[in-house]
């Protein structure tokens, strides 16, 4: 359907339906955009999902002996 029916269509449409149909649409958009973007990412792209991530001494120095 090309964009010009889809005005003709909405024309009759009062503009509380027009928000719910752009809802509806924006919601379709974001589910279709997490899944897309999900798959394409693989495990060697996300090397830390699923991993514990702990720092045993946050505020401790690092690497302070190679500081001259």
């Amino acid at each position: 359907m090309i964009e010009s029916e889809i005005l003709k269509k909405l024309e009759g449409t009062s503009v509380e339906e027009r928000i719910q149909i752009v809802e509806a649409i924006l919601q379709t958009l974001k589910h279709d955009m997490r899944s897309t973007s999900s798959q394409q990412l693989s495990s060697q792209e996300r090397p830390l999902k699923g991993k514990v991530i702990s720092y045993e001494q946050p505020y401790e120095p690092v690497a302070l002996e190679e500081w001259e």
